[in-house]
């Protein structure tokens, strides 16, 4: 289903190989299980990009896959289909309480394929936040600033994932010609976004991406 090149192989190619083989639980509410520890109810709506128009409005991803991606204790991203979104995107998760954590919603839009992810840090419950293309760019930043050493799963902890969010707004915003369906845009707003943060150890400056524009 996945076709997304370089910056999102990370997740591509764990949900790419899960989709043959994972068991679907249906319906909004799920259990992440697997890894041991207390669990967290994560509760949040979906949203991807309008394909017609202004981007900047965002639409609900509505029945969409669920996937969760989390660490094991040798540092090994795994990952678990646990449910769908509702008609309006909404989706509710259980998952094991662990310093990083990521869901990604897999869905369509008039565009295509769409992944829509964000980042949590599973240490109170419940945690609500709705994801956007913002929170994915995000996710894509922490998960590769994992994947390449920068840092650890430790590390990227509620500061950070904070940073590498506002960030990522803030390049949404400077940009107005950012495609998120296109990926060479996401490519660069990753890497500006790590880049600007410091792989989201420092806000990011203000005016940091006022000279992207058009890139």
């Amino acid at each position: 289903m996945l076709n997304r090149s370089r910056t999102r192989s990370v997740l591509a190619g764990l949900l790419v190989s899960i989709m043959a083989l994972a068991f679907l639980v249906v319906g909004c509410s799920s259990s992440g299980g697997g890894l041991g520890g207390a669990l967290t109810r994560v509760i949040g709506q979906a949203f991807a990009p309008e394909t017609d128009g202004n981007q900047q409005n965002a639409v609900p991803l509505g029945d969409g896959t669920v996937v969760l991606l989390q660490y094991d204790d040798a540092g090994t991203l795994q990952d678990a289909v646990v449910g769908t979104t509702d008609a309006d995107g909404n989706f509710v998760v259980d998952v094991q309480a662990q310093p990083v954590e990521a869901v990604v919603v897999q869905g369509m839009t008039n565009d295509g394929d769409v992944d829509i992810s964000g980042l949590y840090n599973p240490d109170q419950e419940p945690i609500e936040k709705d994801l956007d293309p913002a929170t994915s760019i995000a996710c894509i930043a922490g998960i590769t600033a994992i994947d390449d050493g920068s840092i650890t799963e430790e590390q990227l902890g509620e500061s950070r994932v904070q940073n590498l969010e506002e960030a990522a707004a803030a390049y949404i915003v400077a940009n107005p010609d950012f495609d998120f369906y296109d990926q060479m845009d996401v490519d660069a707003a990753v890497a500006a976004v790590r880049s600007a943060t410091n792989d989201g150890a420092d806000p990011a400056a203000s005016g940091a991406f006022s000279s992207s524009a058009g890139l």
